[in-house]
């Protein structure tokens, strides 16, 4: 078995914190099947600030039990996650095998550590690319209006592409982009030929069923048992279209008045703080005010109780890289829970979802035709309840932590450096080695420049009248000519 040193984002699912976010569930999909199988893990994980207390102070060296397993959690601050100094003295201390990286920011600040140790100490290193970052930047310089923030993701990213071994990625079209990735920072090089740096873990879930606690929604907030309750769960991220939401939204309510939309989530302070906010106002100034129920964020342990109270949940996403290249973890959760899915059909997911016939999708951007399937499942309920039981068995076979973590749990028995680690790359260059080509260039130059300055010079002697001009022009000639030999 391996100690494998972990670099995650917390709160993890099990935590009852107010804001569950993805990146924690995927920490917990790579952690949980490694505790299964024997492995010994200590977690160094990122304190999301909008999910804990204001004045948060990091925590090292918890010892946490999850049913049979124990694990070494460190939840640290922003300030103390980004000190390489602490993740070091944990390294040190606890000797591990190898490092996985659980998403984009974990594994930029392991690839900072990888770089920050000696030869001697390197050991090998798997980061997960849980989304593909620079599409991800796309979405933000949209939205802030600037391209501002595009040097930070690629820079970080460079980072990560040149330390780690190997990668996972969480659709088959993302692994595509990293190999692209990977070639532009030098990796598939001569020692790599053949080799397989991309693995593909898609978004994953626990291998058990949630449990109805309460009355949440039914009876309730102006909800009747008899309306169709379409939810919304998570974060409004730069990737919602919340305008065609809205738009289909309304149209279909205008046509059945007992169609109720529920949110819980909201906006994501670390990302996007425009979208929520943007689809309130829509929907206080509009004529159905009363059949929004915007419930915000709500403690995670209460969320699966929507699940089962309503009658779909609804995705929609922008037709854009990052979605196109990602997964989403939400609807994983309604699949697990027997709720039927309704989605915009831009990710590899809900391609499968559509292929599979275990949900419903409409086109992106068109509200009329999300418009049309909530009429169509408003009236078909017992066809929406068979296909989410359908869903519910589908994402048991394929979606489990440890159906879709096997290349992880493979690579943990032995963990191996990709074959190009300790190598020289041609292509790539540190920042020193990069200002060091750049004075030599410069050098060239000048030298060029005197060379030629030297030449006209001459020419300008010889073509004097003068004979004593032109017997100097050629001894210089002739000097400069013998000094290159």
């Amino acid at each position: 078995m391996s100690k494998i040193l972990i670099f995650g984002m917390s709160p993890l699912p099990f935590e009852n914190e107010k804001k569950a976010y993805g990146t924690g569930i995927r920490t917990w999909q790579f952690i949980l099947p490694l505790l299964e199988k024997g492995h010994e893990i200590c977690l160094i994980s990122y304190a999301i600030p909008s999910a804990f207390e204001k004045d948060f102070k990091s925590i090292l060296d918890k010892e946490i039990t999850f049913k049979n397993y124990n694990f070494t959690y460190n939840i640290l601050s922003n300030d103390d996650f980004e000190n390489i100094l602490i993740s070091e003295k944990i390294f040190n201390f606890f000797k591990p095998d190898c490092i996985a990286g659980c998403t984009f920011y974990p594994s930029y600040i392991a690839s900072k550590l990888l770089a920050n140790l000696p030869e001697e100490k390197q050991v090998p290193f798997w980061a997960d690319l849980f989304g593909h970052v620079m599409a991800e930047a796309q979405a933000r310089a949209f939205m802030d209006n600037s391209d501002d923030c595009l040097f930070h993701y690629w820079n970080s990213e460079f980072n990560i592409l040149t330390m780690a071994d190997i990668f996972s990625c969480v659709s088959q079209r993302q692994s595509y982009a990293l190999i692209g990735e990977l070639g532009a920072v030098g990796r598939l090089n001569m020692y790599t030929s053949g080799y397989e740096f991309s693995k593909v873990i898609p978004c994953g879930i626990p291998d058990e069923d949630f449990i109805h606690e309460k009355n949440v929604l039914r009876g309730l907030n102006n909800i009747n048992e008899d309306d169709f309750i379409v939810l919304w769960t998570g974060g409004y991220n730069t990737w919602t279209d919340v305008d065609t939401l809205y738009a289909g939204l309304i149209a279909a309510m205008s046509k059945n008045p007992q169609i109720k939309f529920v949110s819980t989530g909201g906006e994501i302070p670390e990302q996007d703080v425009k979208t929520y906010p943007h689809f309130i106002n829509l929907i206080n100034n509009g004529n159905f005010k009363e059949n929004f129920i915007m419930k915000g964020w709500i403690n995670g342990s209460d969320v699966p109780n929507y699940f089962f109270e309503a009658d779909i949940g609804v995705n929609i996403d922008k037709d854009i890289y990052e979605v196109k290249l990602g997964s989403k973890n939400r609807i994983l959760d309604w699949m697990r829970a027997g709720l039927c899915v309704l989605s915009s059909n831009v990710c590899e997911l809900t391609e499968i979802i559509r292929n599979e016939k275990i949900g419903y999708t409409f086109k992106a951007y068109d509200y009329a035709d999300l418009e049309d399937k909530l009429i169509y499942l408003s009236q078909h309920k017992d066809e929406v309840k068979k296909t989410a039981q359908k869903a519910k068995e589908y994402c048991k076979n394929h979606f489990t932590f440890n159906q879709t973590s096997k290349s992880l749990i493979e690579w943990a028995q032995n963990p191996f450096f990709a074959p190009d680690k300790f190598k020289s790359k041609k292509i790539f260059f540190d920042k020193e080695e990069a200002l060091k080509n750049c004075d030599i260039i410069l050098k060239n130059q000048r030298k060029m420049i005197t060379d030629k300055d030297e030449r006209i010079a001459e020419l300008e002697n010889l073509v004097k009248k003068n004979f004593i001009h032109k017997l100097y022009g050629y001894y210089k000639i002739l000097e400069r000519k013998l000094k290159r030999k």
